[in-house]
């Protein structure tokens, strides 16, 4: 039996139950909103009944002879069993329930999915995504937007974008979510990776003047204006969305130090200046739009002195995407300094074609294994887009089913059966995605190869941090030396093995024309780094990229991929 996540106790026992059609019972009317289940009059029993005393979230259900028992803590503990129900009805279509007891509540008490918005999504694809994350029992959903035309923002109409987010859009979307008991969660910046809103010429001001003397990607925090731009974009914005958070960013202010902010910054101190302004934007965020701050902890790690200035209703996000980052250490720290805070780890996608997997494996069980051992108030999976997305959605799914799985159930703390669980709970994510995402048919599993197609990166010359070789010299071509050129030709011929699998696998025809795209730019790219010049499969497979994305996204996708290629044929 596939049940995702994983229940904390469930056990199976003899006997069926036929239950094709339920008649409802609930000591709530707003549990009859939220069921979707084909009823009648004589139809088998499904009960609701709620019960005191029980963390949050919690829920049991029961399969027997007389019917489908459900008793929960609180609604979202009835809608978390709603969820798990849904399960077993998809898993036994014939209409036979195995009788069943189970038990089940959160290891992490806030479970979210971070999307980078690098391009715009229909909002179709976005719901599917919102039903995807409800049913992996994530209770929120970040949209990350830092980019000046990803939304119509009230103060700024000389920018906006016919495609992009509109505040009805952004409403629709929060209602969606709410009722999926789903927090939709605002995500802009307000110190680094600034640079679409400071390179225009009204801000160009309020940047940092790199010691090269060009413009940075970080306002400076010293101006009081870098302060009145951030309140701007948060106006009509921030407010729109319904949690009450915000994401305020503040991670990577990579230029703060030089140009304007380098005698202060040598006079006061660098960790100073960055709190004074995180400060500040926290305080925004909370007077004036009562939403708690959670922002990213890079920098205040970097000079620790300053995390007893940090606001106590903060959230410090703790992020780390590669398999060395020790959250248990930082989840210590922020403890001792009684901080509110999430574990962040990341899907390991971005800066590559297929994703990192192994990487992506032990970076999301390690987060999830340290935020539930210390408490954490939070698990955040983050997709960035870094630089642009270059690998299709088709590799993130995995990605986003393992997290929800392990930030729900985090299971054992000891070795040797953690390594076990693991094992089986990677096992059941490529079951669910081969039979409800993927609807793979036959005794190959496409969620499989997928994995290992993520895997590629260990035949390179060296494993690189937060990238893949090979992304890293089709972006910078400058950087292809020798001794990288045998890896990339293990890596052809890998590649060249899985590529086949695919064309051997029946599923969803645009899963597969997907992952088959992304192996091909695999295959391509260590050709053309290695000297091959095939134009006219690259403008094939940029044809593919851009009919793909517009399956999902409104604007063409495929430009990042065209442009890089002009390096190298131009």
């Amino acid at each position: 039996m596939t049940i995702l996540p994983v229940p904390k106790k469930m056990i199976q026992s003899e006997g069926k139950l036929f239950a094709q059609k339920f008649k409802l019972q609930s000591d709530n009317d707003a549990i009859c909103e939220f069921i979707d289940l084909p009823e009648a009059e004589d139809g088998c029993l499904v009960s609701f009944e709620k019960i005191s005393g029980k963390v949050d979230e919690w829920y049991s259900v029961n399969i027997n002879e007389d019917g489908i028992f459900i008793k929960y803590a609180d609604i979202e503990g009835a809608y978390r069993a709603y969820t798990t129900l849904k399960q077993l009805i998809r898993e036994n279509a014939s209409g036979e329930l195995c009788f069943v007891e189970i038990e089940d509540y959160p290891s992490i008490k806030n479970r979210g999915y971070m999307f980078s918005i690098s391009k715009i999504p229909h909002k179709d694809y976005l719901k599917w995504l919102i039903d995807l994350i409800s049913d992996m029992k994530y209770n929120q959903f970040q949209l990350y937007m830092d980019h000046s035309d990803v939304y119509q923002y009230k103060n700024f109409p000389q920018y906006w974008n016919k495609d992009a987010f509109s505040k009805a859009d952004i409403e629709e979307i929060d209602e969606y979510c709410r009722k999926r008991f789903i927090k939709l969660v605002p995500t802009t910046n307000g110190f680094g990776h600034m640079e679409s809103w400071i390179a225009k010429d009204e801000f160009k001001h309020l940047a940092i003047t790199r010691d090269d003397g060009a413009p940075s990607r970080t306002v400076n925090p010293l101006m009081e204006e870098s302060l009145e731009l951030v309140d701007k974009i948060y106006d009509g914005y921030v407010d729109v969305f319904s949690a009450d958070m915000v994401n305020i960013g503040m991670d990577e202010p990579f230029e703060l130090g030089m140009g304007e902010t380098k005698e202060a910054c040598e006079k006061e101190g660098k960790g100073k200046i960055y709190t004074d302004h995180v400060i500040k934007i926290c305080e925004l965020a909370s007077k004036k739009y009562g939403k708690t701050p959670m922002l990213w902890d890079d920098i205040i790690f970097k000079y620790p002195e300053e995390l007893k200035r940090l606001p106590k209703d903060c959230i410090v996000l703790d992020w780390g995407y590669e398999t060395e980052h020790y959250f248990d250490r930082y989840c210590n720290i922020l403890n001792e300094n009684n901080l509110r805070y999430y574990v962040c780890p990341g899907s390991s996608t971005w800066r590559t074609y297929t994703g990192r997997s192994v990487n992506m494996m032990f970076n999301i069980v390690a987060a999830a294994k340290s935020g539930a051992f210390y408490n954490a108030e939070g698990f955040l999976m983050t997709e960035w887009s870094d630089p642009g997305h270059m690998h299709t959605p088709t590799v993130t799914y995995l990605q986003i089913v393992l997290a929800g799985a392990m930030s729900w159930n985090s299971g054992s703390n000891d070795d040797i059966e953690a390594c076990m669980e693991r094992r089986d709970v990677m096992a059941k994510c490529y079951k669910y995605l081969d039979k409800y995402v993927f609807k793979t048919e036959g005794d190959v599993s496409f969620a499989d190869i997928i994995y290992r197609m993520g895997n590629y990166y260990f035949l390179e010359n060296s494993v690189n941090c937060n990238a893949t070789e090979l992304s890293c010299c089709f972006t910078r071509p400058e950087v292809i030396t020798e001794e990288m050129k045998p890896g990339f030709k293990r890596v052809i011929d890998y590649m060249k093995e899985i590529r086949k699998e695919l064309d051997t696998v029946k599923a969803d025809e645009l899963y597969l024309r997907e992952a088959k795209l992304n192996c091909d730019m695999v295959i391509f790219t260590a050709e053309l780094v290695l000297g091959k010049r095939d134009k006219e499969e690259a403008e094939r497979i940029e044809k593919e990229k851009e009919c793909l994305y517009k399956i999902r996204f409104k604007d063409k996708g495929a430009e990042i991929f065209g442009n890089m290629l002009k390096t190298f044929f131009e």
